[in-house]
This record gives structure tokens, sequence and C-alpha cells, in this order.
């Protein structure tokens, strides 16, 4: 029985526009490394681009390097080349463009490219769109590296401001320590004076003393409980100053591992779109961006983080939209909240960051004027992003 991959070339006997964008698409940089070094190359003064150039430039024939690169190719699009050996170049187009969607084109891409009876349009259109999509990803890899370096700047002042916070809890407990002695102290002088008292009066009840001295005793009985009302009244002052600050720290805890999460989103985001290339995978799609850009919506926001509003801000504008901003602390009535929302298209509400009032407040308020209300898990940038940009969740005004 003949094998059914006969039918398909080799990678040095395919297209020469075709080698590149099918190397990229497959072949990850640390297997650029590992097929050198299985030739015999010393990679250690190599940077990863000219792992890339050495194979690249050993394509155009038969040799050891093009063998173990094909071999690995065709071990990941083997399914995908017997697949599209019975498939006319209509069924052929339309795998095509489910894996482009999806992301997956190392296969598809070198069983058409690679395939002997793929005719010269259908090449042309695959070999576009490849590289259309090439410019697209790179325009997100650097939107994305820009963003990241932004978010790490922010999550840098928080840190600093969370370590002087740290240094300001330990000081304040250095001082409740002091505190503590001096009412101890104070504690134990009053036990040994109360002791001096019934001792007093135990020996008043035996003989007379004389007014003047007991006068003296009573007086300073006063200063001394007088003293220590007020070191008392001033460890509960510095007492309540701790719990504050406790509340504050756990506060900034909170916010600084939320910016935590957001950095490994982000930093995920821009490693997928490292790793698929020419694929366009994690883009949320020019066609969603431009249904927003051609419909600019007037968001408002209630709740999030307060320090990062402003990259919420920078987020919808940057995309043609309006933004507006409400902390969520509905104080007095907040009666402009009815107007704001009344102005908005769709409104936002993170619920990790927001009351309960003002959730169901904002949610009525929604219901009776018709406005789109998206309530989110989370505050983060990628979250709001997602609501907003994200094909599987677009803004749809009611």
């Amino acid at each position: 029985m003949p094998d059914p991959l006969s039918r398909f070339r080799y990678i040095w006997e395919m297209d020469v526009h075709f080698k590149c964008p099918v190397v990229g698409a497959v072949l990850s940089v640390e297997r650029h490394k590992k097929i050198l070094i299985k030739c015999g190359y010393d990679v250690s003064n190599l940077q990863p681009y000219e792992y890339h150039q050495v194979i690249m430039a050993s394509l155009h024939s038969k040799n050891k390097i093009s063998i173990k690169v094909d071999n690995y190719i065709r071990s990941k699009a083997r399914r995908r080349m017997i697949q599209i050996l019975d498939m006319d170049e209509k069924e052929i187009r339309a795998l095509w463009r489910e894996d482009l969607n999806t992301g997956k084109v190392g296969a598809i891409l070198y069983a058409i490219a690679s395939h002997k009876g793929s005719g010269g349009e259908l090449l042309n259109d695959v070999h576009g769109e490849v590289h259309m999509q090439s410019h697209a990803n790179m325009t997100q890899i650097f939107e994305v590296r820009q963003k990241f370096a932004r978010v790490e700047a922010a999550f840098a002042q928080e840190k600093k401001r969370g370590a002087r916070n740290d240094e300001k809890m330990a000081q304040m407990a250095r001082d409740r320590k002091i505190e503590a002695g001096k009412v101890s102290r104070l504690e134990e002088e009053a036990l040994q004076m109360r002791k001096r008292i019934r001792e007093l009066e135990v020996r008043l009840e035996q003989q007379a003393y004389p007014m003047d001295t007991i006068q003296s005793l009573e007086h300073k009985i006063m200063e001394l409980e007088k003293q220590l009302k007020k070191e008392e009244e001033a460890f509960r002052v510095m007492d309540r100053k701790k719990r504050r600050m406790q509340i504050k720290f756990f506060s900034l805890q909170s916010e600084n591992e939320v910016l935590q999460g957001e950095m490994g989103s982000l930093v995920d985001s821009l490693n997928a779109l490292s790793r698929v290339g020419c694929s366009g995978e994690g883009c949320p799609g020019e066609e969603v961006c431009r249904e927003f850009l051609q419909c600019p919506k007037r968001v408002f926001m209630i709740g999030g983080m307060a320090r990062i509003h402003a990259y919420y801000r920078k987020l919808v504008e940057s995309a043609g939209g309006e933004f507006d901003y409400h902390d969520g602390h509905l104080k007095s009535g907040n009666s402009n909240l009815e107007a704001r929302v009344m102005r908005s298209d769709v409104v936002l509400c993170p619920v990790n960051c927001n009351s309960h009032n003002a959730c169901l407040k904002v949610k009525k308020l929604c219901n009776r004027h018709n406005k789109c209300l998206k309530i989110l898990k989370n505050s983060s940038l990628s979250t709001v992003s997602k609501a907003l940009f994200s094909e599987e969740s677009p803004v749809v005004l009611n």
C-alpha cells in the first residue's frame, strides 16, 4: 500500500516563500535550539534569531538539519496532511479558516504548502493571510509589552508604598510595646499603693495619724490614679491607631495581590502572542475593535481599584469611547449617580471592589433607564478589556 504522505513535498522542495512561515508557526525557540544541538552545533554564543537564521539557511537542500526539521513538522502535521487528501479546495479553505481563527495554523499551513495538488490561487491566498497576520500580531505584541511595562511600574510603586507601611506598622508595634511596659509598671505601682493604703488603714485603726500626713497620701494616690488613667487612655489611642493601620495595610495588600494577578495575566498574554508567531492568537480581533470604534461607547465604571482608574480611562478612550468613574462609596445619597448612569451606554460593576449597596443601587438604576450593565468578577484590566472588546462577551446596548 503506497504511503499517503508521498503526495506531499519535503520542506526543502517547498516554495521558498512558505518555508519561513511554516518554521515560525511550528518550531518554538527551544525546538530550534534542540535541533541545532542534535546536529552538532555549538549554540552557547548564539541568539534566538541566529538559531532561526542557521536553520533557514539549511532548508534549500536535503541535509541533516532539513531532515530533522521536516520530520518534526510532519509529526505535528500528519493528521491534517492525511485529512486534506480527500478534500476539495472549498473544504480545504474551510478547514484553513477554522484553524486560522483558533490560532493553530502550523499543521494546516504545512499540509497545504507541501501538498503537490494545492492550486496556485489557494497558495496565494494562504500566503497573503499569513503575511498580514504576522504584521497584525507584531503590533499586538508591542502593545502588550507597553501595557506590561506600565503595570510593572505601578506595581513597583505600590510595593514601595507597602514597604513604607510595613515600617510604620513595625514602629507602631515598638511604640505599643513601650506603652504596654509603661502601663504594666503603673499597674504594678497602683497595686503596691493599694497594698500600702490597706496597711495604712489598718494602722489608722490602731493609731491616729496626723491629718496632714493622711491628706498628703490621699493627694499622692489621686495623682497616681490620674497618671494611670492618662497612660491607659494613651494606650487605647495607640491601639486604635494600630487597628486602623492594620485595616489600611490589609487593603493595600489586597490591592497588591490584584496587581500581581494583573501582571501575571499580561505576562501570559505576551507569552501567548510570542508563541503563536503569525497566528494572531490572543488578539481580541480587528472586527471587534472596529465595531467599538464605529459606535463609540460612553462607559461608566462604579467601583474598581481607584489607584489604577487612569488605566481604565486610557483603555476606553484609546478605543474612541468616553469614560466616567465612581469609586463606589455611597455618601449622602449620591444624587448625581443616577444622572451618570443615564448618560452612559454601558455600566461596569466589579463585585470584588464594591459595596453590596452600591451594586444593588446601580443595578436598579440600569433597569430603570434600560442601560446595559456588566457585573465583573474582579476589577483587573484584563477583565475590563474582555468585557468591552472580547468577541465572546461583546458590549450590547439595550
